[in-house]
């Protein structure tokens, strides 16, 4: 029986589990609930469970004879965002919704573990089921990384999945190279001297300066990278001014950078700071300026994942595994990539007819549940094929 057909026999029951996380989001790091309900499933399978941080879980299943070792991961934590779906199984929470699908991958990973259970005796090697925490915040996948969710035994491949509404259901997308982007936040402080706005010759306009600093950090992305390996540079926030008829003596600026290599990524500080440092002494004014990596791009590995590519086709049909452009987003997962040969997959969930096609973070957001049961199957026959 095909892996498919397994999927379809826990269909129900992921179905449920999935409604049951979508009607009780946590927020990043306070997933106590959602983590307690994946330990209980898991260990009614009979797999092994270690809690990892506060809602960190990682379940292992060891097969019946020794071998390889696979990871498969999920996310769990929802956003800081009212929902406004209609659903009757709508967010309970005020103010904080699943509307980035992290309540199918968690169904997804149990509804996988679950299949792959009852194929115990018939496994060969080790399979870990990492359900992190606070993907959204970037902190999660670090703290299951460094709780030694990839040691003992130690990891051979990981392999993983997100739900995305730009991609029509029953598509997907698995490529190999520079797949997600980095995304690395920075502040900078402009410092000037206060004065009379009818007199600005008797102070230092901070706000002048910063403004030629925004202007001119573009320039980074047109003029000083090499624009075959795309960057993007970000003025998110900015605050300056206190009066309507005062000089500014001060301006905050945040921002979050992308980038898909290393060379770009970790060029960009030094490139930044160059252009921030000259704006300033051209316009007699200090600064602050703090970098901070914070994700790293997600470069999927080409041997993963034509094993991923491989597996998938036998679930949906290689035509169906389609290529997209480089994602600009950010995904800790690449926190994975970074120790062990990893792949990363997208799982299409729009469909016009249902009303999903609201973007991620969306309060409106929804996603196909007929996209589950490709789901779960993907994960068991990637495990399947790789630990083979």
């Amino acid at each position: 029986m095909s892996a498919l057909d397994e999927a379809k026999k826990v269909n129900d029951w992921v179905f449920a589990i999935r409604r049951e996380f979508h009607a009780d989001p946590e927020k990043s790091m306070e997933e106590y609930r959602t983590s307690a309900r994946v330990a209980e499933e898991l260990g009614k399978m009979g797999i092994p469970v270690k809690r990892i941080g506060k809602t960190g879980v990682l379940g292992t299943l060891e097969g019946k004879l020794p071998g390889k070792v696979l990871a498969l991961r999920a996310d769990m934590d929802a956003l800081s965002i009212q929902e406004q779906t209609g659903f009757d199984y709508s967010s309970q929470n005020p103010g904080v919704m699943h509307a980035c699908g992290h309540d199918f991958h968690t169904a997804i990973l149990l509804g996988a573990a679950k299949v792959l259970s009852g194929m115990k005796d018939q496994l060969k090697g080790t399979i870990k089921f990492l359900f992190q925490p606070s993907e959204e915040t970037a902190m999660g996948a670090k703290l299951m990384v460094e709780g030694g969710a990839l040691e003992n035994p130690k990891v051979d491949m990981a392999f993983g999945l997100h739900v995305i509404a730009d991609l029509p259901i029953g598509k997907v997308v698995l490529q190999d190279g520079g797949f997600m982007a980095s995304g690395d936040n920075w502040e900078c402080t402009i410092k000037g001297v206060t004065a009379h706005g009818s007199s600005p010759w008797q102070g230092v306009d901070a706000l002048v300066c910063a403004a030629a600093v925004v202007q001119s950090l573009q320039t980074l992305v047109s003029r000083v990278n090499d624009a075959r390996d795309p960057i993007v540079v970000n003025i998110g926030t900015i605050h300056g001014g206190d009066r309507f008829n005062i000089i500014p003596s001060k301006v905050e600026m945040t921002g979050m950078n992308r980038a898909f290599s290393v060379t770009a990524r970790e060029s960009m500080p030094k490139w930044m700071e160059e252009v921030i440092k000259g704006t300033c002494a051209a316009y007699r004014c200090q600064y602050e300026f703090n970098y901070n990596f914070s994700v790293a791009p997600v470069i999927n590995d080409p041997a993963a994942t034509a094993v991923a590519f491989k597996a998938v086709s036998k679930v949906m049909g290689a035509e169906n595994i389609i290529p997209i452009p480089k994602a600009m987003g950010s995904e800790d997962f690449s926190e994975y990539a970074m120790k062990v040969p990893s792949t990363f997959m997208i799982l299409g969930v729009r469909n016009p007819a249902k009303d999903c096609v609201h973007s991620q973070h969306s309060e409106h957001y929804k996603a196909d549940e007929d996209c589950i049961p490709v789901g779960v199957a993907s994960h068991v026959q990637v495990a399947l094929d790789f630990l083979s």
